[in-house]
């Protein structure tokens, strides 16, 4: 800290309280360290601010006008330091996540709550998109956290880290209704059904491609949907057979069969984030809690 204005911030303190002892019980120093801070003041400046009387001090005419020009700008800097400190306590602070919805459910859901419920203050923004488009947001700055599925390679960025979490699993399933009146014997069956299935241009759209090819699958859709949550709806009202990530159904697997899974060694889902070095508080402990969360 400058030692000038600290001095200032202490000659403002002594204003304040007009008296040199309160002063220093309220900034909890000594007297004298508070006398030693005026009397070094006034010979940077060449002249008295203060003059004694019985109960304290008060000003004198060239500390009035010293006063007066620089009592906003500590109170400015004294505000500033109080909030940069609830940013940095985690008081407050602002998070912005990007990518499917699906995605973020199913991989961070649980450690953001726990996260929120820990710093209630703290604003999370969650911003839908596209992972290419996600990608350039974080790029630039304009958002803080990525979910997605790596490896990320349509575009190399400098400033961007990865972090994968679990291996990427993937399933077929139906309601039990419809598989009692459309069973489905092998792989080879789905040919032959009703189709619910990621729109082109997904990340989930290629890695069903993948697992067609290797499985030399012809899969057309009769519905190409990408929300996981509206797969999820169209499958229980027997549409047809759906195809998602497998810890998205937690909460209808007493409703529906998985007819397939679908799991590749290589493909991760995990975040990616700006470099350590140019994250903020919040969003750095964030990162640690879905860590530790993946860690148990």
């Amino acid at each position: 800290m400058n030692t000038d204005l600290e001095l200032y911030r202490v000659f403002c303190e002594v204003v304040k309280y007009k008296n040199i002892s309160r002063t220093a019980e309220k900034l909890y120093v000594s007297q004298s360290a508070i006398t030693q801070s005026i009397q070094k003041l006034e010979t940077l400046l060449g002249g008295k601010v203060f003059y004694r009387n019985k109960s304290g001090v008060e000003l004198t005419e060239e500390g009035k006008n010293l006063y007066e020009y620089i009592k906003d700008s500590i109170e400015t800097m004294n505000n500033a330091e109080n909030i940069f400190s609830k940013y940095i306590n985690l008081e407050t602070g602002n998070i912005r996540i990007g990518g499917s919805n699906s995605l973020i459910l199913s991989l961070i859901f649980n450690p953001l709550v726990t996260f929120i419920k820990k710093y209630p203050k703290i604003n999370i923004a969650i911003n839908n998109g596209k992972t290419d488009v996600s990608m350039k947001k974080l790029s630039n700055g304009e958002l803080d956290i990525v979910i997605l599925y790596l490896p990320y390679t349509n575009k190399k960025y400098s400033n961007i880290e990865f972090i994968p979490l679990k291996k990427a699993t993937y399933c077929f399933f139906a309601s039990k209704e419809y598989l009692e009146k459309n069973p489905v014997k092998n792989l080879k069956d789905l040919e032959n059904h009703t189709l619910i299935l990621p729109k082109s241009s997904t990340a989930k759209k290629e890695i069903l491609n993948n697992f067609a090819i290797k499985e030399n699958l012809s899969l057309t859709p009769s519905y190409e949907i990408t929300s996981s949550t509206i797969t999820k709806q169209l499958v229980l009202n027997n549409i047809g057979i759906g195809f998602v990530d497998v810890n998205t159904l937690n909460e209808i697997k007493n409703e529906i069969e998985i007819i397939q899974e679908i799991e590749f060694d290589e493909l991760k889902e995990g975040i990616a984030t700006l470099k350590k070095n140019m994250l903020n508080k919040a969003t750095l402990e964030l990162i640690k809690e879905i860590k530790q969360y993946y860690a148990q």
